[in-house]
């Protein structure tokens, strides 16, 4: 994996990630998109891009905006202020990576009925 994500549970037991500040909007998605629960829709998205299914895929979560196309996903941050960076950059294939790092987090945290 090119970045050096770390997904651990905090005090409190709720799951956490550390991402580099380049892809911070990606600790968005896993922390209030999608929460304590697997990727889904996000990991779906991605995937039908990297198998060549869809060309262009869009989710749209409470906070973010995701954007995948085949080499560069865009994730877009809903609520930045005005002068505010609102959107990054991420390689799709890593994160794919990420996501399935999230999933396995989950699996291990609540089974895999979650």
């Amino acid at each position: 994996m090119k970045y050096n994500v770390k997904i651990y549970e905090n005090n409190q037991g709720h799951l956490m990630a550390d991402v580099p500040d380049e892809i911070y909007l990606v600790l968005n998605i896993l922390l209030s998109d999608i929460q304590e629960d697997v990727s889904g829709i996000w990991l779906d998205a991605v995937n039908d891009v990297l198998s060549k299914r869809s060309s262009y895929e869009e989710v749209a979560g409470n906070v973010c905006v995701m954007e995948v196309k085949e080499d560069v996903t865009k994730i877009v941050f809903n609520f930045a202020e005005e002068d505010e960076e609102d959107h990054c950059f991420i390689e799709t294939d890593e994160l794919k990576k990420i996501f399935m790092l999230w999933d396995e987090a989950i699996e291990k945290k609540y089974g895999e009925s979650n």
